[in-house]
């Protein structure tokens, strides 16, 4: 299994080629719009992802640095972060044409580090979250990965089922011992829920 490799400048160009292919199509030319529309600067989806098929959407926090020169959202990123989800993935069982990856404040706030999202932009985002859901008919589960997507999400009033997810950034995997063992557990669950082998899931309590 190779992690990384968007890092590469040929694999990022084939994967530009490959950004409207039908399953992510509607996702990417909404994407492409809402930055005409909003003034802010949104990602591609990741062509190798489920797309509008996707049953599991991973709702991160926000694009890390990397994006803005890969310009995708993608477990394939150059970056600790997307490696550590990458490596959670295959070891959950869970099928990548299964899911879609996201963030609760979807637009690029920094090319030069890693910026926190205020509440005020989960408010403002809450609108492209409900949009999306809109479009990925066949989801079944929502997993918020880190805290701030799991504040955000009561914004965004969905009923899907939802699995809170440590977030796989190396420092929190370092100080956090059992934070990879967690979330790889969530992925199973994940994994298990859209395979009908396991039915709801524990909802995010409103903070």
């Amino acid at each position: 299994m190779q992690t990384r490799s968007l890092g590469i400048q040929e694999v990022q160009q084939a994967r530009l080629a490959q950004a409207f292919d039908p399953h992510v199509a509607p996702l990417n030319r909404w994407a492409e719009e809402q930055r005409s529309a909003s003034g802010h600067w949104l990602p591609f989806f990741d062509p190798l992802d489920g797309g509008v098929l996707a049953r599991v959407l991973l709702l991160l926090e926000s694009p890390g640095p990397v994006v803005s020169r890969t310009r995708f959202v993608s477990m394939d990123n150059p970056d600790g972060t997307a490696e550590n989800l990458r490596c959670l993935l295959h070891l959950s069982g869970l099928r990548r044409r299964e899911v879609a990856m996201w963030n609760v404040v979807p637009w690029q706030m920094s090319e030069n580090g890693v910026v926190t999202p205020r509440p005020g932009q989960y408010t403002e985002a809450a609108s492209l979250t409900r949009h999306l859901l809109s479009m990925l008919a066949d989801l079944q589960v929502v997993v918020l990965v880190g805290r701030h997507a799991e504040r955000a999400w009561p914004l965004v009033g969905s009923a899907l089922p939802t699995l809170p997810c440590p977030h796989p950034s190396p420092q929190n995997f370092v100080s956090r011992r059992d934070s990879a063992v967690l979330a790889l557990g969530t992925l199973v669950k994940a994994r298990r829920m859209v395979s009908g082998k396991e039915k709801g899931a524990t909802p995010i309590p409103e903070e």
